[in-house]
């Protein structure tokens, strides 16, 4: 039987306040875990939700301002303290590829996650398992931006 869920971790925007987080979403999905937009505090928002780090199988990145990516951080190196043994893909606005670099590398620590980049480029799927298909479209934004849908 298939097994669904939308976690919403975050709704605030550039500010939390003291009821709502930055932006971050998790989708269960048949056994994977879609992480969108991983904002400030998103480790601390899974741990109250009962989001463990080896839960996630995807990283969504729509764009790279700060309330859309900055807990990436904090979520890749726990995903490494727990020693998640699966692969994780990342995808994010190719533009941003520099951005990106440096929030996985912000701080030191001992990288032991098998993390795949799919930088997207152009419109079309970014990945695909045998109950969904995850795709990219860009946006207009006043940064380089993408939208995910689930097909």
């Amino acid at each position: 039987m298939p097994s669904r869920e939308l976690v919403v971790l975050g709704t605030a925007s550039q500010a939390p306040t003291r009821r709502r987080n930055h932006n971050g979403y998790l989708l269960r999905w048949d056994g994977d875990g879609y992480l969108f937009d991983p904002g400030e505090g998103t480790q601390r928002q899974m741990l109250f939700a009962g989001v463990t780090a080896s839960q996630v199988t995807w990283i969504c990145i729509t764009h790279f301002h700060g309330d859309h990516c900055l807990g990436l951080p904090g979520v890749l190196q726990r995903m490494a303290l727990d020693e998640v043994d699966h692969v994780v893909a990342v995808c994010y606005p190719a533009e941003g590829r520099e951005v990106f670099e440096r929030l996985r590398y912000a701080s030191l620590y001992r990288e032991v996650i098998d993390l795949r980049e799919h930088p997207v480029a152009e419109d079309g799927t970014v990945g695909q398992t045998p109950s969904l298909r995850l795709e990219a479209r860009r946006l207009s934004h006043a940064v380089p931006a993408v939208g995910y849908r689930l097909t």
